[in-house]
């Protein structure tokens, strides 16, 4: 049997992790802290504003001090499809430092729209079949908290329509015609599996109901 890199067994109390695991876990832990997607969404977002923001404050070059450095990804929902451009931003990843971070952050808070903190790298995929009809959303985990070095992580589950189902078309498209409770749904995370289909589910049933 060989020797486990991660754990072993100490006679006084049983099993530990070894040293090594320790230090990746901090390492992890650490590098959790140094990164972050910050998303703005909502109605008529101010995309010409925000495309000049992120030219002045975020860069994909990363500086020689990496330790100082934050790791940072943008994204945009515009519940407008007219206006939205599906991961303009998403898939570069910027270093800035913590005073660029929350200078730009203040930046956008100058703008329409909803600007949040969001867990790094948790972007998916949720759907549900209603009635033969396939509706996805897209899911991030946003982080309810001012400050991205809290220690207690807690945040909530947000939704918005998408378009990877073509089924989707039929609801996009009014995204922006609805009251804002209906543009997007907001889930606790210790939600289970069937409590998320069955609210999911509420809301697009409330989507395709609604007369615009």
């Amino acid at each position: 049997m060989s020797k486990s890199k991660y754990i072993h067994y100490n006679p006084r109390y049983g099993w530990d992790l070894n040293d090594d695991a320790h230090l990746e876990m901090w390492l992890f832990a650490k590098a959790q802290r140094r990164q972050v997607t910050i998303l703005s969404y909502g109605c008529d977002l101010d995309h010409h504003t925000i495309k000049k923001i992120v030219r002045h404050y975020l860069t994909t070059e990363k500086p020689d001090a990496a330790e100082d450095t934050l790791e940072i990804r943008y994204d945009t929902y515009d519940a407008n499809s007219n206006l939205h451009t599906e991961n303009q931003y998403y898939f570069e990843t910027y270093f800035i430092s913590e005073n660029t971070l929350a200078a730009f952050v203040q930046a956008l808070h100058r703008l329409p729209g909803t600007h949040i903190r969001c867990v790094f790298n948790v972007r998916g995929h949720f759907e549900v079949n209603l009635n033969g009809v396939e509706f996805s959303t897209r899911v991030l985990k946003a982080l309810d908290f001012p400050s991205m070095y809290k220690e207690d992580l807690i945040g909530r589950y947000l939704l918005f329509i998408d378009t990877e189902s073509p089924d989707n078309e039929m609801i996009r498209h009014k995204i922006h015609l609805l009251p804002k409770e209906l543009q997007s749904l907001s889930l606790p995370l210790d939600s289970s599996l069937l409590q998320r289909e069955r609210l999911v589910k509420d809301w697009i049933t409330a989507i395709l109901r609604y007369e615009v």
